[in-house]
């Protein structure tokens, strides 16, 4: 067994934050401040904890049943680079589409207690798993929607299939 298998989550997370830090995709100190917070295996059960803290790889949640990958966890560096090109700020209102949750805990950071969160999905085993997930990392007050994207946001006075909020 390696160190970084043996390692406890704190230390996969610095040392993922860190690598992320110095190949220049995270640049910004709020983002570094979200990555370095967020727990990334409490979003990625499934995986080993090296492999929840692998900075480019994304970890499969849910397989078809010929055993191809449907929905996943993206990679750290794809979230790191999508959120500093978001620009995402305190106070602001979000929205992310496709919901796995990480992401989504990590905007809750970015924005802070004064702004919002919002994910949205169109499965049910998606938003489902996301809402567990995000409650138990103590992210219950991002908002869980299941619906198309297509049709707009329930704030857009769109039909919205269901909005799990507990």
């Amino acid at each position: 067994m390696t160190d970084l298998e043996t390692a406890d989550p704190l230390a996969l997370r610095t040392a993922m934050t860190d690598q992320l830090v110095r190949e220049g995709t995270i640049r910004s100190t709020q983002v570094e401040a979200a990555f370095r917070t967020v727990p990334r295996h409490a979003f990625a059960p499934e995986a080993e904890l090296s492999r929840a803290y692998a900075a480019h790889d994304a970890v499969s949640t849910k397989v078809n049943e010929h055993g191809i990958s449907i929905s996943s966890v993206s990679a750290p560096v794809v979230q790191a680079r999508m959120l500093e090109q978001a620009e995402i700020e305190s106070d602001m209102r979000v929205c992310e589409v496709g919901s796995g949750g990480y992401n989504a805990a990590l905007m809750a950071e970015l924005v802070g207690p004064d702004g919002s969160v919002v994910t949205i999905d169109i499965d049910p085993d998606v938003t489902g798993r996301a809402r567990m997930l995000l409650d138990s990392a103590g992210y219950s007050h991002v908002r869980v929607v299941l619906a198309d994207a297509e049709n707009g946001l329930p704030d857009a006075g769109t039909v919205v299939s269901q909005v799990l909020e507990d």
